[in-house]
């Protein structure tokens, strides 16, 4: 949490519970979405279930496609 990362905006976590604490630590309450925001990242995307990797898959796509479309539409409209 000390480290500062100043270049870096943005994670997407795809893998099971990035954003809850542990089991065996219930009063935990920096999970590994919030460390990274602790370190400087500006946005954060974690899990908070467990999730299958197909399923993981398709939201990655269907995230990263609308995350950029309204930035290829401008890039096109120019």
């Amino acid at each position: 949490m000390g480290n500062d990362i100043p270049h870096a905006e943005f994670a997407f976590l795809s893998a099971c519970h990035t954003a809850i604490g542990d089991e065996e630590t219930p009063d935990e309450v920096v999970h590994l979405a919030g460390g990274l925001q602790f370190s400087g990242l500006k946005s954060v995307i974690g899990a908070l279930w467990v999730v299958d990797g197909d399923v993981a898959k398709h939201v990655v796509e269907a995230f990263y496609e609308n995350m950029f479309r309204d930035c290829a539409l401008l890039r096109h409209a120019s």
